[in-house]
C-alpha cells in the first residue's frame, strides 16, 4: 500500500474555510483551501535502521516508485550510538554499523505518493590490474580506468631482476579517488631509499555511487 502525504492542520483551520463532512473521506488537505492556503504536503518517510554488526565500510543503491520526485538521504549512526548523521553518497565517505534512509516525495500538483523502496547496502569493492606496471622514485599515478568513490588499498608483486625482492616495495601514496600514486622504495642496508621499480599492482575500492533521478546508483 502507498504512503500519501498529508498537510498540517488543525480544527479551526478546517472551521475558517468551511470544510464539510463529507470532504473527510480519505482526507489529505492536498489541492484545497486550508486557512488560506491551498497547497500539496511533501512525503516524507524514514525506513527502518540496519544493523551491519559493527563499524564497517560501505557503499548503497537505492530506488523507489513515486507519484512525484523524489530524493533520498542516507543517514549513518556508529556502534557508540553517537547519532545519525546525513551523508551524500556522491561525497561523504560510507561508515558506521547503523544505516536506515530517508525519502522525501515533493509533488505540486496531487498528494505525493511513496508506492515502494528498494535498497542495498554492499560491501564487494571492485578492482583493476595494472600489469609491469613502472613504478617511479617520486609519486607515481596509476591510469585508473573504472569509477570510484573511495580507494581502499592495493596488493603488489615486485618484477625488479634482482636476486633481493624482498627488500623492494610499493606504497600507496596517494588514495585520490581519481589519480592514486605510488612510490618505489629500496629498503637497503642504509634505510628506506626512493627508487624505481617494476610491480604488477592491484588497486582495490568501492564503486563511485551517482544520483539520478532521485535513486541512488553504482557504478
Amino acid at each position: 500500500m502507498a504512503l500519501v502525504s498529508t498537510r498540517t492542520y488543525d480544527w479551526q483551520d478546517l472551521a475558517d474555510d468551511s470544510i464539510t463532512w463529507g470532504g473527510y473521506t480519505e482526507w489529505t488537505g492536498n489541492g484545497v483551501s486550508i486557512d488560506g492556503s491551498t497547497g500539496y504536503a511533501n512525503l516524507v518517510h524514514t525506513t527502518t535502521e540496519i544493523d551491519l554488526g559493527s563499524d564497517r565500510d560501505f557503499y548503497i543503491q537505492a530506488s523507489a516508485d513515486s507519484v512525484g520526485t523524489h530524493s533520498f538521504v542516507v543517514k549513518v549512526d556508529d556502534s557508540a550510538r553517537s547519532g545519525f548523521v546525513d551523508k551524500d553518497p556522491t561525497t561523504d565517505v560510507m561508515k558506521g554499523r547503523y544505516v536506515k534512509l530517508q525519502v522525501t516525495v515533493v509533488n505540486a500538483s496531487a498528494s505525493a505518493q511513496l508506492i515502494n523502496i528498494d535498497s542495498k547496502v554492499m560491501f564487494d569493492p571492485i578492482e583493476e590490474t595494472f600489469d609491469d606496471f613502472s613504478v617511479g622514485s617520486t609519486a607515481t599515478t596509476l591510469p585508473v580506468t573504472k569509477n570510484y568513490s573511495r580507494i581502499l588499498n592495493m596488493n603488489y608483486t615486485i618484477k625488479h631482476d634482482v636476486s633481493d625482492l624482498q627488500k623492494f616495495h610499493v606504497v600507496l601514496t596517494d588514495v585520490t579517488k581519481t589519480a592514486p600514486k605510488v612510490i618505489g622504495y629500496d629498503l637497503d642496508t642504509w634505510g628506506k631509499v626512493a627508487t624505481a621499480t617494476t610491480a604488477d599492482i592491484t588497486l582495490k575500492g568501492f564503486p563511485r555511487m551517482t544520483i539520478t533521478n532521485g535513486n541512488i546508483s553504482v557504478g
